[in-house]
This record gives C-alpha cells, sequence and structure tokens, in this order.
C-alpha cells in the first residue's frame, strides 16, 4: 500500500499536470530503488502494477514501492 503525503501529493500533481498539456495520455509510474522513489512518465501501467488516485492524479505504482511517499529538496522523492 503506497501513501503520499500532501507535498508529493502536489509536486506529483504538477508534473502530471505539466506532462498532459503534450500529451494527454501521460500518467506518472513510480517505481523504487532502494529508499528513492523514481517517477516515469508512461501512458498505461505495466503488469503488476497498482492504480492509485488521488482527486486528479492518477498514478500506476509498480511492484514493490511501498509505506508513505514525500517529496524533500528539488521535489525528490523517498519512501519510507
Amino acid at each position: 500500500m503506497v501513501e503520499l503525503t500532501p507535498r508529493a501529493h502536489d509536486a506529483l500533481l504538477t508534473s502530471q499536470t505539466a506532462a498532459r498539456r503534450f500529451d494527454p495520455e501521460a500518467h506518472i509510474r513510480l517505481t523504487a530503488d532502494k529508499a528513492t522513489v523514481r517517477a516515469v512518465l508512461v501512458s498505461e501501467p505495466e503488469p503488476g502494477d497498482a492504480v492509485l488516485e488521488v482527486g486528479a492524479l492518477r498514478i500506476f505504482v509498480a511492484p514493490g514501492v511501498t509505506g508513505t511517499v514525500d517529496a524533500g529538496e528539488h521535489n525528490e522523492l523517498t519512501a519510507s
């Protein structure tokens, strides 16, 4: 299960909104790299991805991403 802090939600929503100006089908997919979470732009989920919808934000979450996702300095995403 993944939860987003308000700061992470705002950072991801800003990214999704900007990406959709160029590609209306753009979505964010979260992947894990140790404690760092990477946000990648994709058009559809990969097999095994969970779909997380929070208000206007719809993101795909790769297996292995768990915990609370937060955005720190320069909107760097981390999970704890």
